[in-house]
């Protein structure tokens, strides 16, 4: 029983100290800005090219479409496997553009961005009005 103790108290001071080193190192790892990965989904958007208006650039949509992205970094309720995973690292980016001229369309779109950049899931549906996106947009800068 002896010899047992001063082992369980090494395994435990151990583990505890990889722990927090893990925590630190977790807190001071730098993550994309809201501005990156709203960025990185206008991108996208743009090549993707809904509806008739076709935008020639991120800025032109961005100047167009002013307010058009907030991004969530939890509660993520869409995403599937295996993305549901690792939601910890995982932002959303929600969009709201105009892709149809007199019609007045526009496009509601959610894309699911990892900590490295990447699109791990999009969504996307057409609407004929931004209003119900207008009241509950919230911009953050982190």
């Amino acid at each position: 029983m002896k010899k047992l103790l001063p082992g369980a108290l090494i395994f435990a001071s151990i583990t505890i100290a990889a722990l927090v080193l893990w925590t630190v190192v977790y807190n001071h790892w730098e993550r994309l800005s809201d501005r990156q990965l709203i960025a990185i989904a206008v991108a996208d958007a743009v090549k993707s090219a809904h509806g008739p208006i076709k935008y020639s650039s991120a800025d032109e949509l961005m100047r167009l479409n002013p307010g058009c992205c907030i991004v969530r970094h939890s509660g993520h309720e869409w995403l599937g496997f295996p993305a549901r995973l690792y939601e910890d690292d995982l932002s959303v980016v929600q969009m709201s553009y105009m892709i149809g001229g007199i019609s007045q369309t526009y496009y509601l779109e959610e894309f699911a961005i990892d900590a490295d950049g990447k699109i791990l899931e999009t969504r996307g549906i057409e609407e004929n009005t931004r209003s119900r996106w207008e009241a509950t947009t919230v911009t953050r800068e982190r």
